[in-house]
């Protein structure tokens, strides 16, 4: 099982989304914490702040995996648009 932290940007833009898609992404919080690879999970290039990006919806996770720690920190959640990356 891995531990999930969250940024305090994270959490305050989870709270900006409506109702229904914050429960579809607390959904998915859920599967990180068994496995977060088992997801839709692509790491991301030098230029971006977080290491990987899980896709949910049209809504982007990133993330910073520990694998020897087994520590998940959710950095951000955005709505996917072209400044998403």
């Amino acid at each position: 099982m891995y531990q999930i932290n969250f940024s305090r940007d994270a959490l305050k833009s989870l709270k900006k989304f409506p109702v229904a898609d914050q429960i579809r992404i607390k959904k998915v919080f859920e599967k990180i914490k068994e496995n977060p690879f088992s997801l839709d999970v692509k790491k991301l290039g030098a230029p971006h702040k977080t290491s990987h990006r899980i896709r949910t919806g049209s809504y982007r996770i990133f993330l910073d995996i520990n694998t020897t720690s087994k520590i998940c920190i959710v950095v951000g959640i955005e709505r996917r648009t072209s400044q998403s990356y």
